[in-house]
């Protein structure tokens, strides 16, 4: 699937030749090693920068610029984000109105969107954060930059990993009296990376300096800082959203009660802040967990793991010698295999092409073509 779209493109189709022998060899890595966050962490690093690399250029080049003008939104000519599908909903059921510029049946239109989110939601889940959302892994780049943590987080207040559900709440209503992607146009740190309204007055000014400062402390600085997902665990709607609908997904993270001590290297390491002292004392994790694996990899005593719903955890355990079958139905091994698949299926175009860029910016000197 990654290379055949590109049967016509020689040039894509090498990159993408490219992207998928290292796609491989992450999975052999993954598998080999057990170290499932390291290495998706890789992938999801890599199709973050990959999607900034591919996308502000093809804005320029479209466009001329990455801001909105007033005539590109009424020409519908703006791709439609993930992250406004719960801002969407309301006032189209009750309205029949879409309240975002973008057309029905575009390439990066409502429907192709919509219908890739659900398709994520279902393979992934809540694992959507932590696999397939590139802003998710611009996130997850940054605090990964710093060698050692700055800012402790003995004395940290988990109660704010609640604060995004609020949002939610209130930027749902608020976009239904608006009939406005009112996130969008004033909260989400990415539209720093990505596209916003073009400035031209005091306001659309001010909207620009907000994205900005919530882009460089959220995803950048708290996270070099804190060494975790900070927008992602302690800001972003659209994580609270996808922690409700993502229950539809069948995997789930469990701890195991008879090999847990309670040692809590988990709380202190989890990036989105979704295991705490009471969670971990009645052996759950919060429904916000991103099924990123980082616990998994630093538990001592192998107490955590994936699971399906209704399976017993014994289930899971690791297979004895010679049963290849039971290895492979396993649920960790459904769920990564699956999410690297999904993934990587998704993330091929602005990863190949961001390749094909650096290239051209090596011998041209610029990204735009």
């Amino acid at each position: 699937m990654l290379l055949g779209g590109n049967a016509n493109n020689p040039r894509m189709l090498a990159a993408s030749g490219v992207y998928l022998i290292f796609l491989t060899t992450l999975t052999y890595l993954l598998f080999r090693t057990g170290r499932i966050a390291r290495y998706r962490s890789i992938f999801f690093s890599t199709f973050a920068i990959g999607f900034v690399i591919t996308f502000i250029p093809m804005m320029l080049e479209t466009r001329g610029n990455i801001g909105l003008t007033a005539q590109d939104m009424a020409n519908l000519d703006v791709p439609l984000c993930h992250l406004t599908i719960p801002m969407l909903l309301i006032p189209g059921a009750v309205y029949g109105v879409l309240i975002f510029p973008t057309r029905l049946f575009s390439e990066l239109g409502f429907f192709p969107m919509l219908f890739l989110w659900l398709g994520a939601t279902i393979v992934l889940g809540k694992g959507w954060c932590s696999w397939g959302c590139f802003y998710g892994g611009l996130d997850e780049f940054f605090s990964k930059l710093s060698p050692k943590r700055k800012i402790s987080s003995k004395k940290f207040n988990y109660t704010l990993r609640f604060f995004p559900f609020a949002l939610l709440l209130v930027i749902v209503i608020w976009a239904f009296l608006a009939l406005s992607p009112v996130y969008c146009t004033w909260l989400c740190p990415f539209k720093a990376v990505t596209e916003y309204v073009k400035p031209v007055d005091w306001l659309t000014w001010l909207q620009t300096g907000i994205f900005i400062t919530l882009f460089l402390g959220l995803v950048v600085a708290l996270p070099l800082l804190m060494k975790r997902r900070v927008q992602c665990g302690l800001f972003c709607p659209i994580g609270a959203f996808q922690s409700l609908v993502g229950l539809v997904n069948p995997y789930r993270v469990r701890i195991d009660r008879e090999k847990c001590n309670q040692c809590g290297a988990c709380i202190n390491q989890c990036p989105t802040f979704s295991i705490t002292k009471e969670t971990l004392a009645k052996y759950k994790v919060s429904i916000t967990c991103a099924r990123c694996g980082r616990c998994m990899e630093i538990c001592p005593r192998n107490a955590i793991q994936f699971s399906l719903v209704g399976v017993p955890l014994k289930a899971h355990a690791t297979s004895t010698s010679g049963s290849l079958f039971k290895e492979v139905i396993r649920a960790d091994t459904l769920f990564v295999f699956g999410a690297l698949l999904f993934g990587g299926i998704f993330s091929n175009g602005v990863v190949a092409g961001s390749l094909l860029r650096i290239i051209h910016l090596i011998q041209t000197g610029s990204f735009v073509y």
